[in-house]
């Protein structure tokens, strides 16, 4: 277990060693804070820091982490009164060895730079994370492969949670954050294999869009499965955009931890290096980047973001996708515009027929799609649906690229299960279905040179 069976790491910071765990507010080093937050964070000390303000901005820092959002309020105030806190000045870089999964850190302010190396010293993965991201640290099974290494670019604040504050903090609720801490060291041990197979093949890769006129398609199951089955082919090389608006389940249903995302990549810093940092990697090799982690930041969204994380992602892989949901909004068009494929999934309702038939007009008739982009994907996502193929045909005007056929319920299944419907069950119809639209996708595209 994560939390439990591994004693608590000793880290360098500027020359001297300590214990994460006896880290007191005398220990902090003098200097200047990132901003009035920062002041407030490094003037309060562990365990008694009662101040209302300090424990809110704490409270504040985990809320933002996906691995402790969910977590009760009193759980959360719990957690905020153990953490520690550390002064990182631009001189100092504060390194973990290979036993730190037991421990959690956080930027609170000020800027910083995070890299993972191995036992020899190679870089494997850099990033540079915006205040208030949870910085993973190697998972304890690793034993002494991987070294993090915090460098302190400009003055900032780290708050730290050792064992024995997240086991006394957290009570019933440790073995699943446990599972989440551990999940988020798998992603980034991916993000670096990632990260090495891209940069050995660095071209403009074809974009693929999903897209559907009606909620509760199934798009973002298919979109997701798909994605999987292409990544099995092509590892470390196909990335799926999740731009379904307000919501987005690519990473629930790649069972992900979404720690970023293109809009909070947007906000600060190297947005290349952002980017990079907010993709999630699956076991399969697929990468999932989240448009927006809130409902809130969908306005950050705009034509011109999505176009520059297009850009930035379209370099290092082989292949995008883009599950666009129901949105046409605008970066859902820039989408379109610029995609090479547009499968469109169609459940075989009637209610569904009058809002597919107005979105091909949009796509035909305003945004001059021509008919050999468009792949056309009947989706059953009901058993004795009231129109078969040949009528939904007649009724849209264009012929099927292939039918996925009724399967009860065992995407929901896999979901729960917390695995891929193509992993769970290879010979589900939903699986087939997605494999097929992947060996559609690479002919087409002839991704195989």
């Amino acid at each position: 277990m994560l939390l439990k069976l591994y004693r608590q790491p000793r880290v360098d910071l500027g020359g001297r060693w300590y214990i994460i765990g006896v880290l007191n507010a005398r220990e902090v080093r003098e200097g200047p804070g990132a901003g009035e937050e920062g002041a407030q964070v490094a003037a309060s000390g562990g365990l008694g820091a009662d101040l209302p303000s300090v424990l809110q901005l704490r409270v504040r820092v985990l809320e933002m982490s996906s691995v402790f959002a969910e977590l009760s309020d009193g759980v959360l105030r719990a957690l905020a009164r153990r953490m520690q806190t550390i002064h990182l000045a631009p001189s100092d870089t504060l390194r973990v060895g290979g036993k730190g999964g037991d421990v959690v850190i956080f930027l609170a302010s000020g800027a910083a730079e995070q890299s993972i190396t191995d036992a020899a010293g190679k870089l494997l993965l850099s990033t540079r994370p915006a205040p208030g991201d949870l910085l993973i640290l190697p998972a304890p099974r690793t034993g002494d492969r991987y070294v993090t290494s915090i460098k302190g670019i400009a003055d900032s604040i780290l708050l730290t949670l050792d064992r024995d504050g997240l086991l006394d903090g957290l009570g019933q609720d440790v073995d699943k954050v446990a599972i989440a801490l551990d999940k988020l060291w798998e992603q980034q041990v991916a993000a670096a294999a990632a990260t090495q197979a891209q940069a050995e093949s660095r071209s403009s890769a074809p974009i693929v869009a999903f897209f559907s006129a009606k909620g509760g398609s199934g798009v973002s199951t298919l979109a997701v499965n798909t994605a999987a089955a292409l990544a099995n082919r092509y590892p470390h090389q196909v990335l799926l955009m999740d731009l379904s608006a307000p919501f987005g389940h690519a990473a629930l249903f790649a069972d992900l931890v979404a720690t970023g995302s293109i809009a909070g990549a947007s906000k600060s810093g190297d947005f290349e290096k952002n980017l990079r940092g907010a993709i999630v990697y699956h076991k399969t090799g697929l990468g999932v980047l989240p448009g927006t982690l809130r409902p809130e930041q969908v306005d950050l969204m705009t034509a011109e973001l999505t176009t520059r994380a297009l850009d930035v992602a379209a370099s290092w892989h082989r292949l995008v996708l883009a599950d666009l949901g129901t949105s046409l909004g605008e970066s859902a068009l820039v989408v379109i515009e610029r995609a090479e494929r547009l499968i469109v999934v169609i459940p075989p309702e009637i209610a569904a027929m009058t809002d597919a038939r107005r979105s091909l007009a949009v796509f035909r008739d305003i945004m001059n799609v021509p008919d050999n982009r468009l792949e056309l994907v009947l989706n059953q996502r009901v058993p004795g649906a009231p129109l078969d193929r040949g009528a939904v045909e007649s009724i849209l005007g264009h012929k099927m690229s292939l039918t996925v056929n009724f399967d009860d319920t065992r995407p929901e299944d896999a979901t729960l299960a917390g695995s891929l419907v193509l992993q769970r069950d290879p010979s589900s119809q939903v699986s087939r279905g997605a494999n097929e639209l992947a060996r559609l996708i690479a002919g087409k595209l002839k991704l195989d040179g």
